[in-house]
């Protein structure tokens, strides 16, 4: 039997290193083993990423550790990993058998991760969705991307594909809510599949929930690929922990993850051997209703339809009525080939 493509589970570490790559590398040890498949990161140069005009998000605001009086270079500056720090966690993912991936928030930043870490795919964030700057980078580098879609409509879902034409075949959705956290009410799961109805693609889930169930359904769902923040401790200050799984929150999604695969498992209609023995137990067969003797034709008044499966199925009886008999067939048994011959 052919197995089912297992779901494509990425943990998002994001900002939750707080600038510090002794922390990174830590989440990386950490969830190694686990059944994860990818740990990602961001990387942005607060000076091509923002403006002066730029402000921070509600829930950025009432995250533990917020103060109203940093600068929002300074404050993004300070969350920054450098590119060097980026390279070391890349070879660290390597030799732990787990991609790293990272999201880019300025096309300096892309074209780092492209040219000098060889990135085997791009992860273009909600926010990133109309950069024509970076899109137009993407499309001419034939790598697979992964491409999520909070803040967009279909309109702006196609713009951006029109963008990525040179890598169509290569691309995957994530439905995905960018509120942090993301309210049940606002999942609005369905998406998935008319993103899949119009966009022809694979479309997976971002989840930004504060529990995992909203990624459970999706794999249930179908959804090959699923990416959730993690954190160490939702308890630090910045403005992701609070909306994240601990790794021990994690691990045991995964863990489900995997369980829900096999629960899902195929279109194709099959039976186990435990099916079959139960088959035997629980299906019906043609019996006699009455002693037959030899020489006896059988007629539809002498059989009748009893369990176990292993006689002649009911759909079998025009094997049976009209047939001469020779052997006693005695009443309430069934009906063999060996009564005929």
């Amino acid at each position: 039997m052919k197995k089912t493509k297992k779901v494509y589970i990425i943990a998002e570490i994001g900002p939750n290193h707080n600038g510090s790559y002794k922390l990174a590398k830590r989440y990386i040890h950490m969830l190694a083993g686990s059944g994860v498949d990818a740990i990602k990161f961001q990387l942005c140069d607060p000076y091509m990423t923002f403006s002066l005009n730029s402000f921070r998000a509600r829930y950025q605001k009432k995250a533990k550790g917020y103060n109203s009086k940093m600068d929002l270079f300074v404050e993004a500056k300070k969350m920054q990993l450098s590119k060097q720090e980026h390279l070391k966690l890349s070879k660290e993912c390597k030799k732990l058998k787990l991609d790293y991936l990272c999201s880019a928030f300025d096309i300096n930043s892309l074209k780092f991760l492209n040219e000098k870490l060889k990135i085997k795919k791009f992860k273009i964030a909600s926010g990133e969705i109309l950069s024509l700057d970076m899109l137009n980078y993407i499309n001419k580098q034939n790598k697979p991307v992964i491409l999520s879609t909070g803040l967009a409509n279909f309109n702006e879902i196609r713009k951006s594909l029109n963008f990525l034409k040179g890598v169509r075949k290569k691309i995957s959705l994530l439905h995905c809510v960018s509120n942090y956290p993301t309210e049940a009410s606002d999942v609005n799961m369905l998406t998935l599949f008319e993103l899949k109805k119009n966009f022809r693609c694979p479309v997976g889930f971002s989840d930004h929930t504060i529990d995992g169930l909203a990624s459970i359904i999706a794999v249930s769902m179908g959804a090959p690929i699923i990416e959730k923040h993690v954190t160490i401790d939702k308890t630090m200050s910045g403005p992701d922990h609070q909306s994240s799984s601990t790794i021990k929150e994690f691990k045991e999604l995964i863990k489900n993850i995997r369980l829900v695969e096999k629960i899902v498992g195929s279109k194709k209609k099959r039976f186990s051997k435990k099916d079959e023995e139960i088959f035997k137990v629980a299906r019906k067969s043609i019996v006699t209703v009455r002693n037959i003797y030899p020489g006896e034709k059988m007629k539809p008044k002498d059989i009748c339809y009893k369990r176990p499966g292993t006689g002649f199925s009911p759909l079998e009886k025009n094997k049976v009525l009209g047939k001469k008999v020779k052997q006693l067939i005695k009443k309430n048994t069934l009906i063999l080939e060996k009564h005929f011959h």
